[in-house]
């Protein structure tokens, strides 16, 4: 018979599962105390929850939370890392620390409703953010119709260079 505990446990997962934009699954083997807490403090800064739970429940929560996807990769030490608010910060973030300390490594992510391989999420952590992208995109649109705004204000410039010297020569002649 399970447990109360246990089951608000799998309750509050299934709950944060279900409102996740994005759960990366991490093997935190070989990490300290001090790196742990170092992990947590960065992941609570990008408003990003970090923790580890039992596999069992973590298991049971996922396939209530319809994201079966998942189920199978609770197995030896797993870290869950999710956010409600941006679907990649969880593998930025755990990307950035690895840079530092070799660890966590990625196991699987589920971003957005899709399952991604620790390869994809390596690529998607190294995307630039958000704001990024949509700046890179406007400036890719904006640059060429800013060379044409600039050509046709030459093309007007010569035209009054022209028409104003057809005037000073009509001017000069009469």
């Amino acid at each position: 018979m399970p447990r109360p505990e246990k089951i608000h446990a799998v309750e509050n997962l299934k709950h944060k599962f279900s409102a996740a934009k994005g759960i990366v699954l991490a093997d935190f083997t070989g990490l300290t105390v001090a790196e742990a807490n170092e992990l947590r403090r960065k992941c609570k800064e990008a408003q990003v929850e970090y923790r580890v739970v039992k596999n069992t429940l973590a298991q049971i929560a996922a396939k209530e939370a319809q994201i079966a996807e998942l189920v199978d990769h609770f197995r030896g030490p797993v870290a869950i890392a999710m956010s409600e608010i941006d679907s990649i910060a969880p593998a930025r973030v755990l990307n950035s620390f690895r840079k530092e300390a070799q660890k966590p490594t990625f196991r699987v992510g589920y971003v957005e409703g899709r399952l991604f391989t620790a390869e994809e999420l390596l690529r998607i952590a190294n995307l630039p953010p958000r704001e990024g992208l949509v700046a890179q995109v406007i400036g890719a649109i904006q640059g060429p119709m800013a060379q044409i705004v600039w050509t046709l204000e030459g093309m007007l410039r010569n035209l009054v260079s022209v028409l104003d010297q057809a005037a000073k020569q009509k001017q000069g002649s009469s």
